[in-house]
């Protein structure tokens, strides 16, 4: 039987409870949105004692099958005021579903300013002081965690801004190599930890075995077929040669769909540098490792590891977002310098696409310029140290407007628009409008604009419905969505895993249960229809070199939910 951990922060104790039949299919994403349903008030403050945080593997967490180590952070959130799912790679969610635990729930808030500790074990959970952790950035946390309780753990953490209860602050989970760079960044989970005063979450899994298949013959052969597919898909050859990050230039120069200039434009200059072959190619020349796993069993490896000129290490998952949002979005085409912000904000534990989009406005604001990625650096670091000025700017973008009287916002939602323009992807822009997420790529992407708008809407539709469906198996979207490895045959590892006999409809029908638990939350919250908007600029301003704007009708939007 799987077990809730139940973490009372307001009494500090810790009860394991079994999970009850009724979410026997549920698990990661679909997980968080039943409990946050059913156990969060919607209209509670986000960072009161009466919010929730929820680390869920998926339902293969802990399996044979390859990149199903995915954790789910579910939690209302204080970017957005609503629902919010935000994952991560990395060790935890496999140790997690490897002693049985289907959920991690924090709840309540102690009476006191200390931090601690949450260790779990195969013999239980107990919650440890952690005052020593205060103000320590998420490697320091890390390391001295790992020095005390083995280098074998996982550890789940937060940097300053996360203590200091910043909108922008991530969740950040260990890699293979103990390197806290896997980030559940969107929407401040950070901010809803550190309102519990959890500093991090240690998983010891010794002694535990890989969960075992109920048809295991069944999913031995699926691994196989799923091996073969990558080695002869030329997506997965790409994104294992160049990850998410050799897409850039791409993105710029064909779809010219890239956030450049705080989104005054779809093509960037200096794209070639910053996110291409050739660009890979350099930092590898450099003593760079791509085609790197985040997670153990992962086959795909599109992540990599980046070090300096000098061959200092630098981060650990250097991203087509991170790229965007701190490059192109900034006017920087210096691979290094966007590199170093990128580790800073993973020491931090800072979302890039946030802060990216806030320091776009901090050129409107009069603080920054263009091209100056000095000054960017130090508006990091005055968000990570938590001065006046970067606690604004580590509140986000909304925050930021107000603060500065900006009036073109790239929100929606409260959460700021990530390296995809919706006005040239169209369905993109669609999943913007309509998912409880706010502007988030990762409910749906779609990277082609569709003919009509009846299409974007549908596209968006099928998307967000397969997301879902993958978000709640724990699967890693790169390694499914991006490569279009077939759906049907995600529903037949999940029964091959379970001995079930599901149909791709039946997991349709699951997942599409999943996103009227997330719309349910936020229009209990107080969302009207009127949220499911993008910024007016988006409509009003043409978007270079394409020149298009966002061109679906509200009233198609609104029939978004006829299904």
């Amino acid at each position: 039987m799987s077990t809730f951990l139940r973490v009372d922060m307001t009494n500090l104790k810790v009860v394991l409870e079994d999970s009850p039949p009724e979410y026997e299919w549920l698990g990661g994403r679909g997980l968080t949105a039943r409990i946050l349903n059913r156990e969060v008030p919607p209209t509670s403050h986000p960072l009161g004692k009466h919010n929730k945080i929820i680390f869920a593997p998926g339902l293969l967490g802990g399996s044979h099958f390859p990149s199903s180590g995915r954790l789910s952070v579910g939690f209302k959130s204080p970017l957005t005021q609503g629902i919010k799912e935000t994952n991560a790679g990395g060790t935890a969610a496999g140790k997690l579903g490897r002693l049985g635990i289907k959920a991690i729930i924090l709840e309540g808030q102690p009476a006191d300013t200390k931090l601690y500790l949450l260790k779990v074990t195969k013999d239980g959970a107990t919650i440890l002081p952690a005052d020593d952790l205060a103000g320590l950035t998420n490697y320091a946390t890390v390391n001295k965690l790992r020095q005390a309780h083995g280098k074998d753990v996982a550890v789940i953490s937060i940097g300053a801004p996360g203590e200091m209860k910043m909108s922008t602050a991530t969740v950040a989970c260990t890699d293979m190599d103990g390197r806290p760079a896997r980030h559940a960044a969107r929407g401040g989970p950070g901010a809803v930890m550190g309102s519990k005063r959890i500093k991090a979450v240690i998983i010891d899994d010794t002694g535990t075995k890989p969960v075992g298949a109920k048809n295991a013959e069944a999913l031995r052969n699926l691994v196989k077929e799923y091996a073969k597919f990558l080695d002869e898909s030329k997506g997965a050859g790409l994104t294992r040669a160049y990850g998410t990050l050799g897409g850039l230039a791409w993105v710029s120069d064909y779809n010219h769909s890239l956030p450049v200039r705080n989104f005054t434009s779809g093509q960037f200059e200096g794209a070639s540098k910053i996110g291409s072959k050739s660009a890979v190619a350099a930092l590898i020349s450099q003593g760079s490792k791509w085609s790197h796993p985040c997670m153990p069993g992962c086959i795909l490896h599109c992540s990599n590891v980046v070090v300096d000129r000098e061959g200092r290490y630098v981060t650990s998952g250097l991203e087509y977002e991170t790229g965007a949002m701190l490059g192109a979005n900034l006017g920087i085409d210096d691979i290094y310098a966007i590199a170093t912000m990128g580790g800073l904000s993973d020491d931090y534990g800072l979302d890039t696409v946030e802060v990216g989009a806030t320091l776009g406005l901090a050129v409107d604001a009069g603080l920054m310029k263009f091209g100056d990625s000095a000054r960017a650096m130090a508006l990091i670091n005055e968000i990570g140290q938590g001065t006046t000025l970067g606690r604004i700017l580590g509140q986000g973008v909304a925050v930021t407007a107000r603060a500065f009287g900006i009036s073109r916002v790239p929100v929606v939602k409260g959460q700021a628009i990530p390296a995809h323009d919706p006005r040239v992807e169209n369905a993109t822009g669609v999943t913007y409008c309509t998912s409880a997420m706010g502007a988030d790529h990762t409910a749906a992407l779609v990277l082609k604009r569709k003919t009509t708008p009846a299409e974007a809407v549908e596209a968006s539709r099928q998307t967000q419905i397969n997301v879902a469906i993958v978000d709640s198996l724990g699967l890693c979207s790169n390694a499914i969505m991006f490569v279009a490895f077939p759906m049907e045959r995600v529903t037949e590892i999940f029964n091959a895993q379970y001995g079930s006999n599901l149909s791709y409809e039946d997991m349709q029908e699951m997942a599409k249960e999943v996103l009227k638990d997330e719309r349910a939350f936020n229009l209990k919250a107080g969302f009207a229809p009127s949220a499911d908007r993008l910024p007016e600029y988006c409509k009003e301003e043409p978007y270079p070199p394409s020149n298009l704007v966002f061109d679906v009708p509200d009233s198609e939007i609104d029939s978004f939910w006829d299904f």
